[in-house]
């Protein structure tokens, strides 16, 4: 991510005196398929924290020398890479993002990312009918999209789950939860972790169960967490719960489903019941641009993609309400346009 402008740069570029869109149509958006382009040839397993000349990296990608130096170096404008004259190696961030030796690497959610790029040919007719002309994604993804989809999240979820948890409020006699579309569960790993007496199910398409067992496993997590297999729009909800996450959901239905989602979750619920939302709130960064950004591009990518939006706190109340919920509460989260809509029945 390019953050970091010299002075003259920053009095130009507010000037208009750089035209933006030189950025943000060309550089910003080569930059981004560069970046997919390293993880899915393999050019950033051949990078070390060391120093290593540009034919030793191409050598082991299996690619050119040339179409490598160009990569890294865009790796460079971005800040991943560091260079020497024809020697490359990670930088700190570099590593930690892109390294398949980092846990906390982002490599499913970059291939992800490249993997919805490629549809985007189609975006025209999109926003000129308002909607998808097709399927939705989920419709058409193959076994192995789902897993760039299924591990792109945990790549996500990774970095706010703490957080998350922390400002979910659990009483003592909170004892049944569902996640729905929770794909890994990690959200509910994480509250029942740290409330025993909570019991959560994961309600997702088969596809993703072996990430959430997966999950699950690694966390000694499965007294506390189960999978159930369902398409949670279609079919029932299991009755008489406590808490409903859900978490990157509302995003993906327009306002309609919405609303039904809603109702079906509050005739779900136990009285004092919570209905907990996580998801790209539209103006909840005030006047970020970064905020702003991340709402909008979402609210483009989910219509694109299965004819969703993003909402403001006000929008995702309305369908709360018409549900016949009491109230809501806006927390906001660290990263940028996220927050979390506590709906209360």
């Amino acid at each position: 991510m390019i953050y970091k402008f010299s002075l003259i740069e920053k009095i130009l570029l507010a000037n208009d005196i750089i035209p933006h869109p030189f950025a943000d149509a060309s550089s910003s958006v080569g930059l981004g398929f560069a970046l997919g382009c390293s993880v899915k040839l393999k050019i950033t397993d051949a990078l070390s924290m060391d120093y290593q000349h540009v034919n030793a990296i191409a050598a082991k990608a299996s690619v050119s020398t040339k179409g490598c130096e160009i990569i890294l170096d865009c790796l460079d404008a971005l800040g991943y890479t560091r260079k020497d004259g024809d020697n490359y190696s990670f930088t700190k961030r570099g590593f930690k993002c892109l390294s398949p030796l980092s846990e906390d690497n982002f490599r499913h959610f970059i291939l992800f990312c490249d993997y919805l790029y490629k549809g985007y040919i189609t975006i025209d007719d999109t926003i000129k009918h308002g909607k998808r002309p097709h399927s939705n994604m989920l419709e058409e993804m193959t076994d192995y999209e789902w897993e760039l989809f299924s591990r792109a999240m945990i790549d996500i979820s990774k970095t706010n789950v703490k957080e998350v948890c922390n400002k979910i409020t659990v009483s003592k006699t909170d004892a049944k939860m569902l996640d729905l579309g929770g794909s890994h569960g990690l959200y509910s790993i994480e509250l029942c972790r740290k409330h025993t007496q909570l019991k959560s199910s994961v309600i997702d398409l088969p596809p993703v169960k072996k990430y959430t067992d997966e999950c699950v496993a690694k966390h000694h997590a499965a007294g506390s967490v189960s999978f159930v297999a369902s398409d949670f729009m279609k079919d029932e909800l299991p009755k008489n719960n406590d808490i409903i996450l859900a978490f990157n959901i509302i995003h993906g239905l327009n306002a309609t489903e919405n609303e039904e989602l809603a109702q079906k979750v509050f005739n779900s619920l136990n009285d004092g019941g919570r209905y907990i939302i996580l998801d790209q709130i539209k103006g909840i960064g005030g006047k970020s641009q970064l905020s702003k950004a991340t709402t909008a591009y979402m609210a483009l990518n989910l219509l694109h993609q299965a004819g969703g939006n993003t909402y403001t706190h006000k929008e995702a109340g309305i369908f709360a309400k018409k549900a016949g919920f009491k109230n809501t509460q806006l927390k906001k989260l660290n990263a940028p346009g996220f927050g979390i809509v506590i709906c209360t029945k």
